[in-house]
């Protein structure tokens, strides 16, 4: 089985602007569409289906830390500002595709286990389309 052109997932990180959300362990983009119904009494009992509106959006965590160069405070400040934000899901690997698009800050939220390192967990919910460039 070929491997090549599989990549690490390490690499991939989500940028708010040019700025790198720090101490990500994991993030994730997602694209849907709904569809609107298109049943008739011409459609013989069967449900038919168009094709409806799209919405993406990207959720990711991180660990904890006051300090971070952009991090838990960084991303509650701009909660507060409800501002459109550019969102980059990204390798920065040159010639490879990137998901990128304007979103909302949707969800912000900080856990804090027995024992275990204080995480956080975060939501963008992008608006228009997503754009998917090379970068060069």
């Amino acid at each position: 089985m070929a491997t090549s052109g599989i990549i690490n997932g390490t690499d991939f990180g989500v940028y708010v602007g040019n700025t790198k959300v720090a101490h990500a362990t994991s993030a994730s983009i997602t694209w849907s569409m709904s569809v609107r119904d298109a049943t008739s009494k011409d459609s013989a009992g069967w449900s038919e289906s168009l094709e409806g509106l799209m919405e993406w959006s990207v959720e990711g965590e991180a660990l904890f830390a006051l300090n971070a160069s952009f991090g838990y405070v960084d991303l509650k400040a701009l909660a507060v500002t409800r501002e459109v934000l550019v969102i980059r899901f990204t390798s920065e690997t040159s010639g490879n595709e990137y998901h990128t698009g304007n979103a909302f800050l949707t969800d912000l939220s900080a856990d804090a286990g027995v024992e275990e390192s204080m995480s956080m967990s975060f939501s963008f919910t992008g608006t228009g389309p997503l754009d998917l460039p090379t970068l060069t």
